[in-house]
């Protein structure tokens, strides 16, 4: 890797990381904060796919089997989907919208779309379309790192570290600074370092 390839890569990260904690913060003033906006996910996964099994839906939204257990448990009780065995594998469990769960995902459809229309509607329908290209292949990439475990030579390394000159893991990472994320900035070694008096790249 060249220096200009290092650099950029530095800078990239940064701006992901930044990007994530923007997308949050403006999905959450639009939305109807992050419990509804998951469940409205859920919803529309499942109307798109009617007969889902729960790993798949799991694997889609990038959540622990246990986690989506647990979703799954609240929308039955709301009566928004039903549970129905495989007829060739019991331990295997379809998911199916109710009339009423499909007449919450039109609803979710609309909010989704709305928020959406909010975050990303600087953008072209051809720049939206190259972000997802890159996201996806980038996204590949680090599942593949998860996978075969390349990256823990990294990971040993970098334990409570962040890139940059204020790298050092703060211990009183917990204050907050003015948009209240001042933990995650300190962690990443990003932004101004208030209790630790350095500042990230």
């Amino acid at each position: 890797m060249t220096n200009k390839e290092f650099n950029d890569s530095l800078k990239l990260y940064t701006a992901l990381h930044r990007l994530g904690r923007q997308l949050h913060r403006c999905a959450h003033r639009v939305g109807r904060g992050d419990h509804y906006r998951e469940q409205s996910r859920l919803l529309l996964l499942i109307s798109e796919n009617d007969g889902v099994i729960q790993r798949d839906l799991a694997e889609e939204m990038d959540v622990r089997p246990s986690s989506m257990t647990e979703m799954l448990a609240k929308i039955e009780q709301l009566g928004l989907i039903e549970r129905r065995q495989d007829e060739k594998d019991q331990r295997v469990m379809h998911i199916y919208l109710t009339e009423q769960g499909k007449n919450a995902a039109m609803e979710s459809q609309g909010a989704t779309k709305a928020m959406t229309d909010v975050l990303f509607g600087g953008m072209s329908e051809e720049e939206l379309s190259q972000m997802l290209t890159l996201s996806e292949k980038l996204s590949a990439h680090l599942n593949a790192v998860d996978t075969t475990g390349t990256g823990q030579g990294f990971a040993g390394r970098g334990h409570h570290r962040g890139f940059g000159k204020g790298h050092g893991y703060c211990a009183k990472h917990h204050g907050h600074d003015d948009d209240h994320n001042s933990h995650h900035r300190d962690y990443y070694g990003h932004g101004n370092d208030h209790h630790c008096g350095r500042r990230g790249f």
